[in-house]
């Protein structure tokens, strides 16, 4: 316990609460559960999709992504993922929703929205209870005061601990 990991994406933390609907309407959960293990990994490549456009990256760039998904950062995950249109459609449409829903940022692009919110450094901290994760600072994230997603405490049905947030701003 209480190794550190670093985060390339730790900024998905910001729209969490979009992850239940997404995995459900994608077909990998039901009812608030995971339907196998391989749609967990499978979730951890959509997440980084949802993050930075590419499902198909390094496994040392997934360790949050496989906590969020409730896998133990140690698990080995397939290495690629065949994203259809329809899938990245709806990907695509969750982050046009976080920015519609987020009037403060104002107008930009889905990529615009990734490059600054979501793509961050943070470090991820093991706990014996819980999961810690420090965002990186940046000098626009004053801004994150007023978004309208709750994310300091993340806990979903199927992760076996919660995830503490620190975004400092």
């Amino acid at each position: 316990m209480n190794d550190s990991i670093s985060i390339k994406s730790a900024g998905l933390v910001l729209i969490q609460s979009f992850f239940p609907m997404l995995f459900e309407r994608l077909g990998l959960t039901q009812d608030n559960a995971f339907i196998n293990k391989e749609n967990q990994m499978d979730a951890c490549r959509y997440l980084q999709y949802l993050a930075t456009t590419d499902a198909n990256v390094e496994e040392s760039y997934l360790p949050l992504n496989k906590v969020l998904s409730g896998l133990s950062v140690n698990d080995p995950v397939f290495p690629d993922l065949d994203l259809i249109q329809a899938d990245k459609d709806l990907m695509e449409g969750l982050i046009q929703a976080a920015i519609g829903h987020w009037t403060a940022i104002g107008e930009t692009s889905n990529l615009g929205f990734r490059g600054n919110w979501l793509v961050r450094d943070g470090i991820l901290t093991e706990l014996e209870d819980r999961w810690e994760l420090t965002v990186e600072k940046k000098a626009y994230d004053l801004l994150i005061s007023k978004a309208p997603f709750a994310f300091s405490i993340i806990k979903f049905p199927w992760m076996q601990k919660p995830i503490h947030v620190n975004w400092p701003y």
